[in-house]
C-alpha cells in the first residue's frame, strides 16, 4: 500500500518531534553529582607503564595537557609533584587500589587525586608517518576512599609523504596529545557558574 503524501508528511512530522524530544530530555539531564561536588582536582605526576624499551615522553609536558583539558571542562585543577606516601605508583595500584592506599596518594590536604598512565605509544615510517599512544586515568576522592572515574583513551596522528617522514618525531607527540583528549572527554563538563 502506496503513502499518500499527506501520510508521508506526517510521519516525517512525527520522527522530528520526536527527535527533537530525545535530544531536549538528554540536554534537561542533571549533571553528574559526584563530578558537581568537585572542588578542585590535583594532578599527580604522570604514570610511565610502558614496559620493555621506552620512547623518551615528555611526561611534564602530558601532564600540563591533561590541566588544559580539565579547564576546558571547567574544573579548577593544579599541578603536583608529590605522589604521596604510597612510594612508586604503578599501574596494578592505580586499578586495585585499597581505601588506605588512595587516603596516602597525592598531597595531604588534597581531596580529589587525578593519576593519568601512559600504557604504550610508538610510532613508525613508511611513505610518511604515524604515531598511536594509550593511556590510561583514575580520579580518586580521597575522603571517601573511593573511584570517581577510570577510563581509557586511544590517540592516533598520522602525515603522508616525505613531509610526513621528516615529522616522524612529533607524531608520537600527537598521538599523546590526542589520546589525552579522548580519555579526558568522557568527564562531564560542569556547567556554566550562574551569573
Amino acid at each position: 500500500m502506496r503513502m499518500t503524501p499527506k501520510q508521508y508528511l506526517t510521519g516525517v512530522f512525527v520522527a522530528i518531534v520526536a527527535v527533537c524530544n530525545c535530544l531536549a530530555a538528554k540536554e534537561k539531564a542533571p549533571p553528574d553529582p559526584r563530578f558537581t561536588a568537585i572542588e578542585s582536582i590535583v594532578i599527580l605526576p604522570m604514570v610511565d607503564a610502558r614496559s620493555g624499551t621506552k620512547e623518551n615522553v615528555k611526561l611534564e609536558d602530558l601532564q600540563k595537557s591533561v590541566l588544559k583539558s580539565l579547564e576546558k571542562r571547567r574544573y579548577k585543577v593544579s599541578l603536583s609533584d608529590n605522589a604521596g606516601t604510597v612510594g612508586e605508583i604503578t599501574e596494578e595500584d592505580l586499578k586495585d587500589a585499597k581505601p588506605a592506599w588512595i587516603q596516602k596518594l597525592g598531597p595531604a590536604e588534597a581531596r580529589w587525586v587525578m593519576v593519568v598512565c601512559v600504557n604504550d605509544v610508538a610510532s613508525k615510517m613508511t611513505f610518511g608517518s604515524t604515531g598511536n599512544a594509550e593511556v590510561s586515568g583514575y580520579l580518586y576522592d580521597k575522603q571517601t576512599a573511593t573511584v570517581v572515574w577510570r577510563d581509557k583513551g586511544i590517540g592516533q596522528a598520522g602525515q603522508g609523504g616525505l613531509a610526513g617522514m621528516m615529522l616522524k618525531s612529533t607524531m608520537k607527540g600527537e598521538a599523546l596529545h590526542a589520546a589525552i583528549y579522548n580519555l579526558l572527554s568522557s568527564i562531564p563538563k560542569l556547567p556554566k557558574p550562574p551569573k
